[in-house]
């Protein structure tokens, strides 16, 4: 019975992440795929259908396998922990800017050098499919994150599976829907000229993903390295057009093949020249016990975060001071949705600065087993995470998808159960 509810809790989440503001240039891809195949016939529209839910679903349970594995290998284990891999990153980049380039018209993706268009486009499905799966993980819905956190937490390897597969068929569900029933073909806008324009835009919002990921990629690479990895994505530019130019359906098969020959050993020699060497670390002070009692919650009109400490949690759990805590990261997009619109606001600002609650942020960006050791502790394994400590040795857990009225809520009751007042003065010690 347990099964068949996280079961259901699984492809609910899924289905949600369609509306999750990181599948959203996927979501673009999906529907320009559907206008441009709106005239084919019912069979090869259900086989496209099919093709993208093989590879949603195939991608999340290679994911889950990655997971089952580092799990059994005694390591923590959270959705989304590959984005905290600079070589994930970088791959991340790179097709992100392979598919923008496509949809600008610089090249075809045509998987085949024959051109066969039905194969090479069941393909096409299969691979957005990959890249939906790929870009959601960022996310945590409301619903999926309790889900995959009984998949890697509580349930043997077997059930994890199934679990992701339900995810997996929730994401892929609408699509699926679409291309399997024909008279919702009439609610999509009619095939035109303008859609080269709409594709270019969609080139556009990939392009502007990979430049997010890009900006976290090089935050966390040093200078030289950072500098190869732009040279190596002009290099990848410049093969993916000549691929266009000199390797498209018009030429001859043995200049198409040489072409891929080039692109692909040029892609691997790229690969090994650069060089994904880390920045060097910096190393925050410990708070000292003054700061504990100096330490304003909001300064120059923002919330004045500090690091998370387990040992500082500790002593202000002994002064009788709740502590919010934000799990979060530079890749997760739902946390910078929460964070713009309900916990970096005046509103929130002013009931710190009333109630005095401690702000503290745990920075998930790079890997840091303590906080995921917290995250397992605390039952959940995706981010976003929030947290109230309470002074009695509880805390509050919030959802994922935060509304202004849940967070302040959850703060004034902290703030009841524990005033300002009662603070104690912090141990000298």
């Amino acid at each position: 019975m347990d099964l068949l509810y996280f079961a259901g809790l699984a492809f609910l989440g899924g289905l949600i992440l369609n509306v999750m503001p990181c599948v959203l240039p996927v979501l673009t891809l999906k529907v320009f795929h559907l206008l441009e195949h709106s005239e084919n016939d019912a069979a090869t529209n259900r086989m496209h259908g099919l093709a993208y839910t093989a590879g949603v679903v195939l991608t999340f349970l290679a994911l889950a396998g990655v997971l089952i594995g580092l799990k059994a290998a005694g390591h923590a284990v959270f959705y989304g922990k590959q984005f905290q891999s600079t070589s994930f990153l970088a791959v991340m980049v790179a097709v992100l800017l392979a598919f923008s380039l496509n949809c600008f018209g610089v090249f075809e993706i045509t998987v085949g050098v024959s051109g066969g268009p039905g194969r090479d486009g069941y393909r096409g499905s299969f691979v957005n499919g990959v890249l939906a799966t790929i870009l959601s993980t960022p996310c945590s819905a409301p619903l999926f994150g309790t889900a995959v956190a009984y998949a890697l937490l509580a349930a043997p390897p077997h059930e994890t599976l199934l679990l992701f597969a339900a995810s997996g068929l929730g994401l892929a569900a609408p699509f699926l829907l679409i291309t399997h029933v024909p008279s919702l073909r009439r609610f999509l806008p009619k095939p035109g000229a303008w859609m080269d324009t709409f594709k270019q835009l969609l080139g556009f919002t990939l392009l502007g993903t990979a430049v997010w990921l890009g900006g976290i990629l090089f935050g966390k690479l040093s200078p030289a390295s950072g500098s190869r990895m732009l040279w190596a994505l002009f290099g990848l530019s410049l093969l993916l057009w000549a691929v266009g130019r000199y390797g498209n359906l018009m030429q001859s098969l043995a200049r198409r093949i040489g072409t891929r020959v080039v692109l692909v050993a040029g892609v691997v020699a790229m690969g090994m020249w650069v060089n994904l060497e880390p920045a060097e670390s910096r190393v925050a002070e410990a708070p000292s016990a003054s700061a504990d009692h100096e330490h304003p919650v909001v300064k120059d009109g923002k919330i004045n975060w500090i690091a998370y400490d387990e040992p500082r949690i500790a002593r202000e759990r002994a002064r009788k001071r709740p502590v919010f805590v934000d799990f979060t990261a530079d890749w997760c997009i739902s946390c910078k949705a929460n964070e713009k619109a309900v916990i970096e606001t005046e509103a929130t600002r002013a009931l710190l600065i009333d109630t005095q609650i401690l702000p503290m942020k745990a920075d998930m960006t790079d890997d840091d087993p303590v906080l995921e050791r917290e995250m397992k502790r605390l039952g959940r394994s995706a981010i976003p995470i929030y947290v109230i400590y309470l002074p009695d040795g509880s805390y509050k857990l919030l959802p994922e998808v935060l509304t202004p009225d849940l967070l302040h809520g959850a703060l004034k009751d902290a703030a009841a159960r524990f005033p300002k007042s009662g603070y104690l003065a912090p141990d000298p010690a």
